[in-house]
């Protein structure tokens, strides 16, 4: 199985666990930060163990920031500690993941993705208007 990662959406994290097959999605309302969570809650849920995943997509182009850069580092740490593919992907292309499984497949192995931004950062500092 793969797994899609989307932070792309305020307050909710949207999983999707799939093959050339099947397609499960998972939607766990609450703060982007709690991403870990909603994919063991997801995994549990399926029967399943991170050891199954195979490779990863993760939205990195839209949402906030922070959401990006959360997405992005979790992607990147299961890529790492599994040994598998990652696929930094668009939020238009969450819709069909049966076609992302031949473009993960092509990714070298323990690769990194990084978070790109669909906007200006928006800092403010304290004390600051």
């Amino acid at each position: 199985m793969y797994m899609l990662l989307d932070t792309s959406s305020h307050n909710e994290n949207l999983l999707t666990l799939f093959d050339k097959k099947r397609t499960e999605r998972f939607s766990l309302t609450g703060r982007n930060c709690e991403l870990l969570q909603a994919i063991d809650e997801f995994l549990t849920k399926q029967d399943m163990s991170k050891d199954d995943i195979q490779g990863v997509a993760a939205v990195v182009g839209a949402g906030s920031f922070t959401s990006t850069r959360i997405a992005a580092t979790v992607a990147n740490v299961f890529g790492y500690a599994r040994g598998i593919p990652l696929l930094a992907i668009t939020k238009e292309q969450v819709s069909d993941p049966q076609a992302l499984i031949q473009r993960i497949l092509k990714q070298p192995s323990r690769q990194y993705i990084s978070a790109t931004y669909s906007a200006e950062p928006n800092i403010r500092l304290p004390g600051r208007a």
